[in-house]
């Protein structure tokens, strides 16, 4: 009797278990952001803060040695992971101290620049990567969006890439810009046509 007891006592608590567990799921599914799956979610949370973790570790080393530019130069990079952008070219700055010739972290520079919204700024990054390493294929990628997309220099942004494709036509960047080429000469060659036709 008493063990029957148990046994049904049991029963009703697994029961009950049960039903909380699929209501706590659904109430979780309901607050999960659409299209998000959270293992994805925790898994990016977890990188956020190891990386938080990395920057608060290399800034200790570089306040006993200042100028270890591959800790400056990483920390420039895990600012720019972080989306601080602005932090991101102070240490870029801080690398091109140590190392002046250093065109990745010119060219890095200059993306950040263009997260800040100073497209100006960013292409001088760019250019004075290029005055290094006339062939650095990112200087010259990044140089044509910007030109492209902020300054609206459709002609600017058309030489770049073409420069670019010169140097690196068999890398995955190649394979977007060659749709980009052909518009950017389609909409010049349009532009002249329609310049032409209002002189006469």
């Amino acid at each position: 009797m008493n063990k029957t007891r148990s046994l049904l006592s049991w029963a009703a608590v697994f029961v009950a278990g049960f039903l909380a567990g699929v209501f706590f799921a659904a109430w979780k599914l309901d607050t999960v952001t659409p299209g998000r799956a959270p293992k994805m979610e925790a898994r990016e949370q977890n990188a956020q803060t190891e990386l938080q973790a990395r920057v608060a570790g290399l800034e200790k080393m570089l306040a006993a040695k200042p100028n270890d530019l591959n800790a400056t130069i990483q920390l420039g990079n895990d600012y720019f992971d972080l989306g601080n952008h602005q932090k991101a070219v102070e240490y870029y700055e801080k690398a091109l101290h140590i190392d002046p010739r250093n065109p990745d972290v010119m060219t890095d520079m200059g993306i950040s620049y263009r997260k800040l919204g100073k497209p100006d700024e960013s292409i001088k990054a760019f250019k004075k990567a290029l005055e290094i390493d006339p062939k650095h294929a990112m200087a010259l990628f990044n140089m044509g969006i910007v030109l492209r997309d902020d300054l609206k220099d459709d002609e600017g942004a058309l030489a770049a890439w073409e420069s670019f494709l010169k140097v690196a036509e068999e890398s995955p960047h190649a394979v977007m810009i060659r749709p980009w080429v052909k518009q950017l000469k389609e909409k010049i060659a349009a532009s002249s046509t329609t310049k032409g036709s209002e002189h006469k």
